[in-house]
């Protein structure tokens, strides 16, 4: 399993055609195995499916979100859960190093 970010909308509910173009091809996925690629020229994800009983159906983890998302980022210590994170400190300035 793979967890693939996908930008969303913001604030004022805009979103690029990267981002939302993307985000379809993924929900695309979910059901059925498609190939994305980015066509640059046009600025966008395209999703392909691919040939019909080439591949047996998508086989889904049973497992929590919320154990996908500890896996992902908590126990890789990619999750941000203080003020003294290092990165907090870098992103207002008060990290030591410079």
């Amino acid at each position: 399993m793979r967890i693939i970010p996908v930008r969303g909308p913001n604030v004022e509910g805009e979103q690029n055609e990267w981002d939302s173009t993307k985000q379809t091809a993924l929900i695309k996925a979910i059901d059925a195995w498609h190939r994305m690629y980015s066509d640059k020229a046009n600025n966008a994800y395209k999703a392909f499916p691919a040939p019909k009983d080439r591949f047996g159906d998508p086989k889904w983890p049973d497992i929590k979100p919320a154990k996908i998302i500890r896996m992902a980022f908590r126990d890789k210590g990619r999750l941000i859960d203080s003020t003294d994170h290092i990165l907090v400190q870098k992103w207002a300035g008060r990290d030591d190093k410079k």
